[in-house]
């Protein structure tokens, strides 16, 4: 037969789920990655060209492919019918009610600058 733990504080616990079911993080966390040695030579070296540990060269490492991926999903498609004109004239972007001097050229030089964009095929 199996044991079950049971401590106080569980059983006071409230019944709901809470709204971020992830745990508030309480500080740094150690993973084991396994890698070829040939890898961590290659890291080993990289981290010390760079004066770091190995650990932060890593970490570092990961955060900066984390933050490309976030700006990579920020990435504005616009499709455009065959035979459309490579330019707009700013003159043909409509003002929203209530926009803004400012906010209307800024909106403008965006738009302008986004469809003169050449295509990618």
């Amino acid at each position: 037969m199996s044991k079950i733990q049971t401590s106080d504080r569980s059983a006071s616990a409230p019944r709901h789920r809470a709204r971020n079911p992830l745990p508030a993080p309480l500080g740094k966390m150690a993973v084991t990655v396994r890698l070829d040695p040939l890898r961590v030579q290659q890291l080993q070296a990289a981290a010390e060209a760079e004066n770091r540990t190995l650990t932060n060269y890593v970490e570092t490492a990961l955060i900066r492919d984390l933050v490309l991926r976030d700006e990579a999903s920020r990435v504005i498609a616009m499709h455009a019918a065959p035979g459309t004109s490579p330019q707009i004239d700013p003159a043909d972007i409509l003002r929203t009610n209530g926009e803004t001097d400012q906010a209307y050229a800024k909106r403008q030089s965006l738009l302008t600058e986004l469809w003169a964009v050449p295509d990618s095929d």
